[in-house]
């Protein structure tokens, strides 16, 4: 099958002092609340890119320094097929950074990936002593222990970054008690801006 490319953009904002190109992969096993890219998620967005107009774009953009994988959620994808991605980006231009944005749901395939590229962006979305609040906020029955085994596998690589949007029902203390716990981590945390987005179908789950 490989990955399912829905579009991509450059952005100087993603990662702080760079070009990027993102991409966003379909599909995701999160139904967040107020999610921007929900119709790449559930397949209303029906467009696919293909996989060599993105590797000509990295190939002769000469102001992209780096990639960013998003979504969606590219660790539903197999690890073959996530390699095998990143393998062609570096043979075409090796000096192109990678980052992979994930929900961290899925810490064996973060690991597996984790040689191959230069960080990732771990979304921390509640406290992790609140498995309720942050289940409320995934729209799924979250595994809580997945997501601090993705914290720690994303630990120590130079693009590693976590963030948490500033979602109206976390309270102050929530908010503090995760500014407590990424503290203790050596990559930045980020509290992010919240938008809205009274479109998305899963405001009501």
């Amino acid at each position: 099958m490989g990955l399912k490319f829905a579009s991509f953009l450059y952005s100087s904002k993603d990662v702080p002092g760079s070009w990027s190109c993102v991409v966003f992969l379909k599909g995701c096993n999160f139904r967040c609340k107020h999610c921007h890219n929900w119709r790449i998620v559930i397949g209303e967005d029906k467009e696919e890119v293909q996989e060599q107009k993105i590797l000509r774009e990295l190939s002769s953009n000469p102001f992209i320094d780096t990639l960013v994988l998003s979504g969606g959620e590219p660790s539903i994808y197999k690890v073959h097929e996530l390699k095998d991605f990143f393998t062609k980006v570096k043979e075409i231009n090796p000096h192109l950074r990678i980052r992979v944005d994930t929900n961290g749901y899925a810490p064996d395939i973060l690991r597996s990936i984790r040689d191959f590229i230069d960080g990732f962006a771990v979304d921390i979305k509640a406290p992790l002593s609140r498995k309720d609040l942050y289940s409320y906020t995934a729209g799924i029955d979250v595994d809580i222990q997945k997501i601090e085994e993705s914290v720690r596998i994303a630990e120590g690589l130079p693009l590693t970054i976590y963030r948490t949007p500033h979602y109206p029902w976390l309270s102050e203390k929530d908010i503090e008690e995760i500014r407590e716990f990424t503290s203790s981590l050596r990559s930045p945390w980020f509290l992010n801006e919240f938008v809205e987005v009274p479109s998305c179908p899963f405001n009501t789950q």
